[in-house]
């Protein structure tokens, strides 16, 4: 049903990136907070007119980079979700589900309480998200393509999530003094983004984003089978390398910029495929996309639902992605599995 809604939509991209400017202009006009709607527009037009960033310094202290984070996170944690779910043969592969968010997360916190600050927490995020990668692998099979391997993946990725966040929550007690500001950190949300780590993000993203750009034939070619794969010469061994060091590249430092935030890699790449992209490059481009819009989208009513305060943004993609979640894995997800087969 959700499949045929979306393909008759008919969705392209001289459309989807309009609608995705949209949305940026809206995070970037809209809050609950002064400026409103009217005199952002107003701000914007002065600054144009007089080609000064001066006008913007309202925007610029807070809602220029939180829409950039937006931009960038959902970037970051869609196109992982891609690579894993490929990598993985399996459509429930996402960052936040299977545990490497909350090992990036518990890096950071560790990080606080050693007094590391600026781009020492993004070296940590990524080396939490590299560990808890390491975990996942471990104890995943990466060769079957059935309902007993989507289960497994889900069980797994629920003991390493639970155990990391069980660690973070005792720090928190434990800390409570130096770790305060860090309590909505980690639920995951937009409106505490500082602007001068937001080109340290941009920086580790670009270059997970340009990885996952370079492995796309290789990986579209595992797909195959690995026998097959290895007799037309793909070095399966280093493939999963450059698979992992994108993937902690682009989820330690979404984490590291706007706290864990879940489901995003399983629902962009899951509307992706709904909408008819079967190639690894028609996912990884309708994924980004997807990701984007939908953490702006989030964003945007996380500031609405619950004003004058401002609600987590993982909170509502949580809303959104666990009905997705449970509609995978009742279908069995046969599909899927055959789509990215291909």
């Amino acid at each position: 049903m959700l499949k045929m809604l979306f393909q008759s939509l008919s969705f392209k991209p001289l459309f989807a990136f309009p609608a995705l400017a949209v949305l940026t202009v809206w995070s970037i006009t809209y809050g609950a907070g002064s400026p409103n709607a009217a005199d952002s527009f107003k701000l914007l037009w002065h600054s144009l007119s007089s080609l000064s960033l001066a006008p913007l310094q309202p925007l610029l202290e807070l809602r220029i980079p939180r829409t950039l984070a937006a931009l960038l996170v959902g970037a970051a944690l869609s196109i992982s979700g891609v690579i894993l779910q490929n990598l993985l043969k399996n459509p429930l592969a996402d960052s936040g589900l299977i545990g490497i968010n909350s090992g990036a997360s518990l890096a950071v916190v560790i990080a606080v309480i050693l007094q590391l600050h600026g781009l020492s927490l993004f070296f940590w995020a990524i080396f939490g998200a590299f560990i808890s990668a390491l975990l996942v692998f471990a104890l995943t099979p990466k060769n079957q393509a059935d309902y007993s391997s989507l289960t497994r993946l889900v069980l797994a990725g629920l003991a390493i999530a639970s155990t990391f966040q069980g660690l973070m929550a005792a720090l928190l007690l434990k800390f409570q003094n130096g770790l305060d500001e860090y309590r909505f950190w980690v639920l995951g949300s937009l409106n505490r983004v500082e602007p001068q780590f937001l080109l340290i993000a941009a920086g580790f993203i670009a270059v997970g984003i340009i990885t996952a750009c370079l492995i796309i034939r290789p990986l579209a070619l595992s797909l195959v089978g690995d026998q097959l794969a290895q007799s037309l010469g793909l070095n399966l061994k280093l493939l999963e390398l450059a698979c992992i060091f994108a993937v902690v590249l682009l989820t330690g430092s979404a984490v590291a910029l706007t706290g864990p935030i879940a489901f995003l890699g399983l629902i962009a790449p899951y509307f992706a495929r709904a909408i008819g992209a079967v190639s690894i490059q028609q996912q990884l481009l309708y994924s980004g996309y997807f990701g984007m819009a939908l953490l702006l989208a989030a964003d945007i009513l996380a500031r609405t639902v619950v004003q004058p305060f401002e609600a987590p943004v993982s909170i509502l993609l949580t809303l959104l992605g666990a009905p997705v979640l449970i509609w995978m894995v009742r279908q069995n997800n046969l599909q899927n599995i055959v789509q990215l087969e291909k």
